[in-house]
């Protein structure tokens, strides 16, 4: 019996990093008894590199135990050059589709302007569709201000969006309020649409314990202030205004200024915004807190483990209300350490599940809760304790071997 054919199209997911969400999906996918290739285009999002720089239209490489399909793909700069890329991406791939293993399902992470394009396979071979959505589009650019909601370029993107819902075998969110969203817009069948939010499936982005175990205690990082007898509270990812990492600047002043002594803490990771923090930081004498740069991602969990506290943070908007998978909280989750949000979305991990303290987004605030948590570990350990057992328990539970159970459900049409 010939095994059935699964693509994992993601733009973004290029071979460059072992253990991602698609290799872990399609590694258990594998298990499952199908055949699984990673649709991916060539262009390192972020960085001045592309894999294909000659002139074949696709390249298949092995890498991390997974079958890739990598799409040549033109460099860009700016948005309006990255969204040309990506219809780009999508036609090509339609394109050579005569060249490659014919898919008996698609899995998309990409819907609407950039997704109907899947909808071909569906008409012409009868492929299965499901969209397993991790941003949306456009209604992410509206929360970011790039268009109006009234805009039409906006009601044509929606309408796309609409399209590839209600003709799709299958949706999948990452985030817990997907058929918030969907009833929001009125597109589910009560509202007189055509999408059934009764098979609507919830995938996070998760973690990969068995890696990030295996790496915590076999790929130490040499780091003089984790080795330190200090208080340390971490954050780690892009430094970007959206990202709001100046928060935590000002909440070391507000520590610095208060005299509060054995706190530390720690940013890893690198963006734009880097450098005018650093800047602050130094003119403002700011013993407390140390920019330590990008972190390859292999470090990260030996470098999360041998903190005390992760600070959890961004720029909120109305997104929001359908809740937040950003890859650092499961990461943060599996470390077993509580949680500092400064984010209260709905559907909140950190607060419903008790894996730390919620703050409202002010210096004062941030610097309370890092106060308090502190205190907590020296005076209250069971509480302290109670926080950081609840986040492995919550990181066990969206493993992604159990998350490869969402999907199975969408491709065998299980409820």
């Amino acid at each position: 019996m010939n095994k059935k054919v699964v693509w994992l199209v993601n733009e973004y997911a290029v071979p460059i990093a072992a253990r991602t969400r698609q290799i872990m999906l399609s590694q258990y996918l594998e298990e499952k008894g199908y055949l699984v290739y990673i649709i991916c285009g060539s262009k390192i999002h972020g960085r001045d590199k592309n894999l294909i720089v000659d002139n074949i239209s696709y390249r298949k490489v092995k890498f991390d135990g997974a079958k890739f399909i990598i799409v040549r793909e033109k460099d860009y700069k700016g948005n309006i050059q990255r969204a040309l890329t990506s219809m780009k991406f999508q036609n090509t791939l339609w394109r050579i589709r005569r060249q490659l293993p014919r898919p008996d399902i698609i899995v998309s992470n990409f819907a609407g302007f950039f997704g109907n394009i899947f909808l071909k396979w569906k008409r012409k071979y009868g492929t299965k569709i499901i969209y397993d959505i991790l941003d949306l589009w456009p209604e992410s650019f509206i929360d970011a201000g790039f268009l109006k909601r009234e805009n039409i370029i906006t009601k044509i993107l929606y309408q796309m969006e609409y399209i590839s819902y209600a003709n799709a075998d299958g949706i999948i969110f990452s985030f817990e309020g997907g058929k918030d969203y969907i009833v929001d817009r009125c597109w589910d069948k009560v509202h007189g649409g055509k999408v059934d939010i009764s098979n609507i499936g919830y995938l996070n982005n998760g973690v990969d314990l068995e890696t990030f175990d295996r790496q915590r205690k076999n790929v130490w990082l040499r780091d003089q202030e984790l080795d330190s007898d200090q208080f340390k509270a971490v954050y780690l990812g892009s430094i970007r205004k959206a990202n709001q990492v100046d928060l935590i600047v000002c909440a070391a002043r507000v520590l610095q200024r208060r005299g509060e002594q054995g706190i530390q803490i720690l940013i890893y990771g690198d963006g734009e915004y880097r450098q005018e923090l650093e800047d602050k930081a130094k003119n403002d004498k700011l013993y407390n807190i140390v920019f330590k740069g990008r972190l390859d991602v292999e470090y990260a969990p030996n470098m999360l483990s041998r903190c005390d506290i992760n600070l959890f943070n961004f720029m909120e908007g109305s997104i929001c209300r359908y809740g937040l998978s950003p890859n650092k909280l499961f990461m943060y989750l599996a470390s077993g350490h509580p949680i500092l949000s400064m984010v209260q979305p709905n559907y909140d991990i950190v607060r419903n599940r008790e894996c730390g303290m919620v703050v409202d987004n002010n210096p004062e605030a941030v610097a309370d809760g890092i106060v308090r948590l502190r205190d907590m570990k020296k005076n209250d350990i069971e509480l302290f304790r109670r926080y950081s057992d609840n986040c492995r328990r919550v990181a066990e539970e969206f493993d992604y071997k159990n998350l490869v159970m969402v999907l199975l459900d969408q491709i065998e049409k299980r409820k």
